[in-house]
């Protein structure tokens, strides 16, 4: 005989509306006007509640900031995931838009971007399995750049073993272990170039137009590819 579904009490149910609002409306005061602007008695009164009504909740502000960078990073990371979820095309090209759905959620949400870096947000709660919302979308960047490789030959390291050594170990850290050295690297400087790039663009480096972030990009996407290959290094 098996249990039935367990229902949400009505104080329960009443707990989880209070705190969606309560991610609503500071992401609400945070898209329009950053992060700095967010304060317990702003968000009070954005939900015309009490400040102590809020505390209730979060114990501090430092815990709210914590709380919404690491729901940001799940908002990346699902962005990402759906951009190549079910798709049939080539990982070269799954990696393009891989890519493109980072830039595209920093672009549309660029204060929630500028806060995952900018703040102290203290350690990134994991899964069951221990990985971060931030080890969710390297793992999708590895997975790919992986699958670009294919089969790697016996000479897949990087040229430098200490180095090699260190990525295999960082891999492992992502629970990805069999990731062979230099798609790890790629992984790495792609995502550290990506950043770099969308957050000048976001900073208005390119703004007089003469630079294109996009192609850039697309430069660095080729530069990884081309490092995978057996004489890349």
């Amino acid at each position: 005989m098996t249990n039935a579904p367990q229902t949400m009490s009505r104080r329960e149910r009443l707990r989880a509306q209070t705190l969606q609002e309560i991610e609503d409306t500071s992401f609400a005061i945070i898209d329009a006007d950053g992060i700095h602007a967010l304060s317990i008695a702003a968000l009070a009164r954005g939900m015309a509640m009490s400040a102590p009504a809020v505390y209730r909740y979060f114990p501090s502000r430092d815990a709210l900031v914590a709380h919404l960078v690491t729901l940001s990073y799940q908002q990346l990371v699902a962005a990402m995931s759906q951009a190549v979820e079910g798709s049939r095309r080539a990982p070269r090209a799954r990696l393009r838009e891989l890519v493109g759905a980072y830039r595209d959620w920093a672009l549309r949400y660029r204060r929630r971007y500028g806060m995952l870096f900018g703040e102290q947000a203290g350690d990134l709660p994991g899964d069951v399995t221990g990985q971060t919302p931030l080890d969710q979308a390297m793992a999708l960047l590895i997975d790919l750049l992986t699958a670009v490789q294919g089969t790697p030959s016996a000479d897949s390291g990087s040229g430098d073993r200490t180095l090699d050594g260190q990525l295999r170990q960082w891999a492992r850290a992502q629970q990805r272990p069999d990731t062979p050295p230099r798609a790890a690297r790629a992984a790495i400087l792609i995502w550290s170039r990506v950043h770099g790039i969308v957050s000048l663009e976001l900073t208005g480096v390119f703004n007089n137009r003469s630079l294109e972030a996009q192609r850039l990009i697309d430069a660095e996407i080729d530069n990884a590819v081309r490092s995978l290959e057996p004489d890349g290094s």
